[in-house]
């Protein structure tokens, strides 16, 4: 009777003991995992904020999270975007920017990191160049109403 006492004590260690790297590893994959599906309900929210905002410098000025994408031609787009990394991040994976042709426009795809319009830290020659660069990234238009 001892002696299974022992067996059993020692299965549910080495279990207890297995349960702790299992925990971290799922916590891990889950935090990275995210999502690339965007949301509808935080674009329309966006866009409604967007359109209060006649240019990037205003719109900077009121919220300091709106990212600026200046082309070289002098067009010009402002928004804001969702980290796609961790799943704790309400509607990751959502674009949404208003441009100088007075457009809001919200795409959804991978966007890496907080600080994304999916303008990859160059300068565009217009935004024909900009928006066909987000298709080449995969991002997908939703159309907002």
């Amino acid at each position: 009777m001892r002696r299974r006492t022992v067996i059993r004590w020692t299965l549910l260690s080495c279990a207890g003991l297995l349960l702790l790297p299992c925990g971290f590893f799922g916590l891990t994959v889950a935090v990275q995992g995210g999502s690339d599906r965007g949301s509808p309900a935080l674009a329309a929210e966006w866009r409604d904020q967007l359109v209060q905002y006649p240019d990037p410098d205003a719109a900077r000025s009121a919220d300091p999270e709106v990212l600026v994408v200046r082309c070289r031609n002098g067009e010009w787009a402002f928004g804001r975007s969702k980290d796609s990394h961790g799943v704790w991040r309400r509607g990751g994976g959502t674009l949404v920017v208003r441009d100088s042709a007075g457009r809001v426009r919200a795409f959804f795809g991978h966007v890496c990191g907080g600080q994304d319009l999916g303008g990859r830290g160059t300068e565009p020659p217009s935004l024909a160049a900009y928006y066909d660069g987000l298709a080449e990234r995969e991002f997908v238009e939703h159309p907002l109403p």
